[in-house]
């Protein structure tokens, strides 16, 4: 009986429990419904809105202004100082030495690294793809800004004018014998294969075809043929390949070389233009999608043959008259030819004063050879700035070219 007692009083006992249990469940589900009402009304009236900070339309502005910003070619000119101007023109050189072992080594002339120029022109020789993809990310990461990041050109137009022409890299004849390749596939070919090996360095600018007609035995093989119609068929076709893989071709030397019988590079000579080559450039310059064109250092007979074509408004004036949107590049204006001063035969014009006359002429990127230092650069950045703010006619042909410049880096919105 008493055994009976317990069990009945256990199992009471397991009853209160019970009935406690199912108290807190009925409180449990009462506060949660009460919760879910609340929510509803919050979903739909939104009451306790006013006690937060963010509301919807701050979160839809805070993610408009998370989108890229596309800045046009005006909005990155207006940001540049007179000097950055003056530097976007500049082409400096960059020189890569294959004959250190150490590829930490390896050098560069300083004025490819220490200067945000426009342009950096590659130099040297047996330069290999492992060098020359590594120094161009190597220049690019000097720069404070990527609106200011350059853009890379080098030699190749073939033969002993191809400065990348070590391993990773295709060898590739002369122009004289590439135009003297008989079947076009092939001729394309070799051009295609070159073109890629470029494009996987990071080259922008190609300094080739040379459009140069004739004989003369200071460019021998340099030259394609002394047939027009050649040279117009090779050298659409070296346009049309280069520019398929986003590379300009820049076509040289304006307005025609072929018939100089001086090394342009130690001395100053005369070239006379005729007609062919003022229609080779024409032909060159409307079929091709993409071309730049440099101009050579020779002075004119039939113009003024005493100042050189890249120094004479007249000169490249003729060209920008006609084709106002194509980028115009200088020869190197540390040659020789370039500082020939005809009211004084024996002295050399300054680096400086050449690069000032170069603009005046109307040429928008400046290149200079690998001798060509940082200081001399400086020097030629710091007094130029200090004419564009004190000359209003020098300060338009500079604002003029490097809006020119901004618009073909930027937004590919010109050549």
């Amino acid at each position: 009986m008493q055994v009976w007692q317990k069990v009945r009083q256990d199992y009471l006992c397991g009853r209160l429990n019970n009935s406690k249990m199912k108290i807190r469940q009925r409180i449990f589900i009462g506060i949660l419904f009460i919760v879910l009402i609340l929510l509803g009304v919050n979903y739909f009236t939104r009451p306790f809105e006013k006690y937060f900070d963010v509301k919807e339309t701050d979160v839809q502005q805070i993610n408009i202004s998370e989108e890229p910003v596309v800045l046009s070619g005006a909005d990155i000119f207006k940001q540049l100082s007179s000097k950055e101007k003056i530097a976007q023109m500049i082409a400096s050189p960059l020189v890569i030495d294959e004959s250190i072992e150490n590829e930490s080594s390896k050098s560069a002339t300083p004025s490819a690294v220490n200067l945000e120029t426009g342009f950096i022109t590659i130099f040297g020789e047996n330069i290999s793809s492992e060098s020359a993809k590594l120094k161009i990310v190597e220049a690019k990461s000097l720069y404070k800004s990527s609106l200011l990041s350059p853009k890379f050109a080098v030699d190749h137009e073939g033969g002993k004018v191809q400065r990348l022409n070590g391993a990773g890299y295709t060898i590739i004849p002369s122009w004289k014998k590439l135009c003297a390749i008989e079947d076009i596939e092939e001729f394309k070919q070799i051009l295609k294969t070159s073109a890629q090996e470029l494009k996987d360095t990071g080259i922008d600018i190609v300094l080739a075809p040379v459009l140069d007609v004739g004989d003369s035995q200071v460019l021998k093989d340099r030259i394609c043929s002394d047939s027009y119609p050649v040279v117009a068929e090779r050298s659409l076709e070296f346009t049309v390949i280069f520019d398929s893989y986003e590379i300009l071709p820049v076509l040289k030397h304006f307005p025609g070389i072929g018939n100089i019988t001086k090394d342009l590079h130690t001395s100053f000579d005369f070239a006379k233009v005729l007609d062919n080559d003022v229609k080779l450039y024409t032909y060159l310059i409307n079929e091709s999608p993409h071309v730049g064109v440099m101009v050579s250092h020779a002075g004119v007979l039939n113009q003024d043959p005493g100042i050189p074509c890249s120094l004479s408004a007249d000169c490249v004036g003729e060209l920008k008259a006609v084709y106002p949107d194509i980028l115009i590049f200088s020869d190197a204006l540390d040659m020789k030819s370039a500082s020939f001063d005809k009211n004084n035969i024996n002295e050399a014009k300054d680096l400086v004063k050449v690069s000032g006359e170069a603009i005046t002429a109307g040429d928008e990127v400046l290149i200079y050879g690998p001798t060509v230092t940082t200081e001399e650069l400086k020097n030629i950045i710091n007094d130029l700035s200090v004419r564009y703010d004190s000359d209003a006619t020098f300060k338009n042909l500079v604002d003029e070219a490097v809006l020119k410049i901004v618009n073909y880096k930027y937004t590919g919105s010109q050549i």
